[in-house]
């Protein structure tokens, strides 16, 4: 079958995503490098992935950078490495790096590339289900901070992606699940008939066919291929992509990165946003169970330990949170969100509190 070939379009600037059977192997074939050159950035749980990219390349690589997939080795000093390597292997402007993971090794090589003499081209071959969906896409990059994640970070769109289900195949059970609330999400927010035949399918996407989770993943990379092009910069639709990541954030610096995988706290952070879009937005009873069944199915997820007193600040320092609250997004219906801008810290840890246990006191 002939990959699919979805346009990001940004001002003059294109950045393609492939999404289709076969692409590892015949990786040289659709990356972008002006020069021809790469440095490869991979790490320890994308080395099948790796290899096979690495032989697509042979006698193109200048660095071959492996580096930590743990949320918490998400640090200004990975990019920097991965800098170091870089330099050290003569990379010019002209060149580019390619990164083959999950979303930390995106995020973490793409920051590198767009920092590394001022900005150099980058590929990314994502090896999960959420770096296919969501983090590999678009263009966000960087790195956590301890006061908060991504707090440190550019724009920077990779010139071509590479989404090959048959990556995803060596997942645990665990991530692959988590990477699941990652396209789901995506649907959620703007397709509504993706939404159904997904739910439909869910015991075949989690029996891991590869039809119905490629059918998944290219829903949801149209999705935000579609919202990416008319808003980089997320100042106005992009914004939507963050349905369940304002109490997912908070959580997932609450219990210490790497403790809860970045979907199962999206997924709480969802099963909040449904309970204040209830009350706020309108969305209906049905809307909502249709919702909290798919999550329930992908899970059960890990409950979080947290307390309001550790979760306040957390949403306070949220880069979305302004005097009067912290903006989050809202379901109207399904596949129709929208961002609420100021709702109280008090309303979501409300909210977290009736989908988990969240106490008054320290955690």
């Amino acid at each position: 079958m002939t990959p699919e070939r979805i346009p990001i379009r940004v001002g003059a600037t294109e950045s393609v995503v492939w999404v289709g059977s076969g692409l590892l192997d015949d990786a040289a074939e659709r990356l972008e490098s002006p020069s021809g050159r790469y440095v490869l950035v991979s790490s320890a749980g994308s080395r099948a992935a790796a290899d096979r990219v690495r032989g697509s390349l042979s006698g193109k690589l200048l660095a071959d950078v492996e580096i930590d997939d743990a949320e918490s080795a998400k640090t200004l000093a990975a990019a920097g490495a991965i800098a170091d390597r870089a330099l050290e292997g003569g990379i010019r402007r002209d060149d580019a790096f390619v990164a083959v993971g999950g979303g930390v090794v995106t995020d973490v090589a793409g920051f590198a590339a767009a920092i590394v003499l001022r900005g150099v081209a980058w590929n990314a071959v994502p090896t999960t289900v959420a770096g296919m969906a969501d983090a590999a896409i678009g263009g966000k990059t960087g790195v956590d901070h301890r006061l908060g994640k991504n707090l440190i970070g550019a724009f920077h769109l990779p010139r071509a992606v590479l989404v090959d289900p048959a990556a995803a195949m060596t997942l645990s059970d665990r991530d692959y699940r988590s990477g699941l609330v990652e396209a789901f999400k995506a649907a959620w927010i703007r397709d509504p008939e993706l939404s159904r035949r997904a739910a439909a399918r869910v015991d075949s996407i989690l029996a891991r066919d590869p039809a119905a989770l490629l059918d998944l993943v290219a829903g949801a990379v149209r999705v935000k291929a579609d919202i990416v092009s008319s808003d980089l910069t997320e100042v106005g639709r992009r914004r939507l992509l963050n349905f369940g990541h304002t109490l997912g954030h908070a959580l997932e610096a609450a219990e210490g990165y790497g403790h809860l995988r970045h979907g199962e706290a999206v997924a709480w952070g969802i099963a909040a946003a449904l309970e204040i879009s209830r009350r706020r937005a309108g969305l209906s009873e049905g809307d909502a169970a249709a919702i909290s069944g798919v999550l329930g199915r992908l899970g059960p997820f890990p409950r979080p330990k947290v307390s309001g007193a550790t979760l306040a600040p957390l949403l306070a320092r949220d880069k979305k949170a302004t005097a009067r609250g912290v903006a989050g997004v809202l379901l109207e219906s399904l596949g129709r969100a929208r961002v609420e801008e100021s709702i109280p810290v008090e309303e979501w840890i409300r909210a977290a509190a009736a989908v988990i246990p969240v106490t008054e006191g320290g955690s």
